[in-house]
């Protein structure tokens, strides 16, 4: 999911890479306070929040300045704002410069204009050493199927918000032993963090425990609601999607669907909550349902892996069909 399209940080030049390593140890710890509320919104999925918190906080220093204009930008993705992000493409913050070239190749048709954008990306990335770029360009490589070469990006940065992307990359592999390793190796440095908390719940959940993957979910939710001072328990879509996974792990498929169907309110085009609803309509038996979920996604994302599997599916018994007629 975007909730993880953006990493900490900005470092454009010089001068802010070696004010990192001179900060001291309190004024680290003071720069991450002031900037927590600000990730933890924005990995929870509440990004209109985060964005309002980005503009409103100052940083206490370049750095803290630089990381809050990054995380600005990667609001603006997940929104979307492409109009905003284009204003960024010549920005001095390194990491709205890398986000501006993710949104063209999100958003483009044109090959060769996505082919550039990457190789654009890349380059950034390797230039500024900037933690935002590289999270960014490991995650263009991870879509891409280089997943050895995302791994090697996010372990040269390795601050909690990268080192949880490397825990959701394993797990896409399948690797969950090493997604444990890393998850362990995280444990400690800040165990409150959302990135932290929504990395244990993806570990619980590939690992066989949906039980306390749907407790961090409806913890998280509580923590952090979709509109400020609701305790309805009412999140945002990703969290939603988390709680109708693991109950979908657990068996429970209508309770899933009220999940799906609550974070689909928020998010009516997501790929990621239609494909879920297609798969609890099929496990309940509502044929009608499921047509109806499995036909909006098709018109907004035709090139999604479950729609290509299923229409491949399709086409191979229409064959056979075809044969046993002859």
């Amino acid at each position: 999911r975007e909730g993880f399209g953006g990493g900490r940080g900005s470092l454009h030049g010089s001068s802010s890479l070696l004010s990192w390593f001179v900060l001291l140890p309190a004024e680290v710890a003071a720069m991450d306070d002031e900037l927590q509320e600000v990730r933890d919104n924005f990995y929870v999925g509440n990004f209109t929040k985060a964005l309002q918190l980005c503009e409103s906080t100052e940083g206490s220093n370049e750095i803290a300045q630089a990381e809050l204009g990054a995380t600005l930008a990667r609001c603006c993705l997940a929104i979307p704002q492409f109009d905003r992000l284009r204003a960024m493409q010549n920005s001095e913050i390194a990491g709205q410069r890398a986000a501006a070239l993710m949104a063209v190749i999100m958003k483009s048709r044109n090959e060769q204009q996505v082919a550039s954008a990457k190789e654009k990306l890349s380059g950034l990335a390797k230039e500024t050493q900037d933690a935002s770029c590289a999270l960014l360009n490991a995650i263009v490589l991870a879509m891409d199927g280089n997943w050895n070469e995302a791994a090697q990006m996010t372990k040269a940065h390795p601050v909690l918000e990268m080192q949880a992307l490397t825990v959701l990359l394993c797990l896409i592999c399948n690797q969950a032993g090493m997604a444990e390793k890393v998850l362990k190796e995280m444990t400690g440095a800040n165990d409150d963090a959302a990135s932290y908390r929504l990395a244990a719940a993806a570990v619980k959940l590939a690992t066989g425990d949906p039980e306390e993957a749907y407790l961090t979910y409806c913890d998280l939710s509580s923590q952090f609601p979709a509109v400020e001072g609701d305790d309805s328990g009412a999140a945002s879509a990703l969290l939603q999607t988390g709680k109708a996974l693991a109950n979908m792990q657990r068996g429970m498929f209508t309770e899933a669907v009220e999940d799906l169907q609550r974070a689909l309110a928020t998010a009516q085009n997501d790929p990621d909550i239609l494909v879920n609803l297609c798969c609890c309509m099929t496990h309940l038996g509502k044929k009608d349902e499921f047509q109806q979920y499995y036909a909006k996604l098709e018109q907004v994302a035709p090139t999604n892996h479950y729609v290509v599997k299923t229409q491949g599916m399709s086409a191979v018994f229409a064959r056979f069909k075809s044969q046993q007629a002859v």
